[in-house]
């Protein structure tokens, strides 16, 4: 049994992640609740909440903070707060010698020594090849290595990928260019990622999940090069041998997070059958996300595309029915 639940964040136009994995560990058959990822601060109530609703839970088996963003991080104070969480993963900029703003190193300190206090067993060196759960969950990225890169470009020891002037004007360029629907797919063109995304996005822990023959890949706001090192440690660890069957859609469906190569090594090339759902976390009125050119890439490759928007959206196999919730509307074609 997998079931992968988003829980909607923003009443507005801000987005974030908060994502719960419930699954059986293969092998022992344990019932298993990864949490990835907390949101904002008021997001901790209803993943609490829904926790202990649907699961019937008052514990958290894992924790993950993909990286330190304000939208994936701040919830998990609350969490940590007012539910049992037995581990807690996170990366600590401290131990490689990192301790500025830049890299949020205050607040993951902060979250640590909540999370000791809680007696939460707290993983601060878990890299790519990390598995849990007898292989149900594998870290796919980042490297260490790859990790330290990103930290000395986020604090100017190396190259920024994205200046916060462009970073400015990419913002203000996607509000004004909201989702056009149109009935047919206009074609793809080239697929870009415009430039990339910032270093601690491309710092994001990205998972892959595998339950009885299903797969999952959660991606965080990795980017292209990042979704890359993840491939390969994937495509070495003999994980990629089919495309996902779930498909976690980086930072909200930015058009800085995929390319067209990435896309096909990930999720396959244009054409063919049905391979998979893909989920996209959006605030309820952030009608510009995920991007057109993003949506329709993954709907071409086989993938129906649905955004929560202000309700918690579920994908599952095996799991109980839940009598009172309705099918998920995929989106269309939009304009590009």
């Amino acid at each position: 049994m997998i079931e992968i639940e988003f829980i909607p964040i923003g009443e507005e136009v801000n987005t974030g992640d908060a994502i719960l994995c419930h699954f059986t560990e293969p092998v022992t058959g344990t019932d298993r609740v990864v949490l990835i990822d907390g949101g904002f601060v008021d997001t901790s109530d209803d993943i609490v909440k829904h926790v202990v609703t649907w699961y019937g839970r008052s514990s958290i088996d894992m924790v993950i903070c993909t990286h330190p963003d304000d939208d994936h991080i701040n919830g998990l104070t609350g969490v940590l707060e007012n539910v049992d969480v037995l581990n807690l993963v996170i990366h600590r900029p401290s131990e490689h010698g990192f301790n500025s703003d830049e890299v949020k190193s205050q607040k993951i300190e902060d979250l640590i020594s909540l999370a000791e206090s809680r007696g939460t067993k707290v993983i601060t060196g878990a890299f790519a090849g990390q598995q849990w759960y007898n292989g149900a969950v594998m870290i796919a990225g980042p490297t260490k290595d790859f990790y330290l890169d990103q930290l000395r470009a986020q604090t100017g020891v190396g190259a920024v990928t994205k200046s916060l002037g462009n970073l400015f004007g990419s913002a203000v360029r996607a509000v004004v260019a909201a989702l056009k629907p149109r009935a047919d797919d206009p074609g793809e063109g080239t697929l870009t990622d415009n430039g990339g995304t910032t270093p601690r996005n491309n710092s994001s822990i990205i998972l892959d999940i595998q339950i009885d023959g299903r797969r999952a890949l959660l991606t965080g706001d990795a980017g292209v090069p990042a979704l890359n090192a993840a491939a390969d440690v994937l495509d070495a660890a003999g994980r990629s041998t089919r495309y996902p069957d779930f498909f976690d859609v980086p930072h909200h469906g930015s058009r800085h997070n995929l390319d067209t190569a990435i896309a096909n090594r990930l999720l396959g090339p244009v054409g063919g059958t049905q391979r998979g759902s893909a989920f996209v976390s959006v605030g309820k009125k952030a009608t510009d996300f995920p991007r057109p050119e993003v949506a329709n890439a993954l709907k071409r490759r086989g993938y129906s595309v649905s955004p929560t928007r202000g309700q918690v959206i579920r994908w599952h196999r095996d799991a109980t029915p839940r009598p009172t919730w309705v099918s998920l509307i995929p989106l269309g074609w939009f304009d590009v």
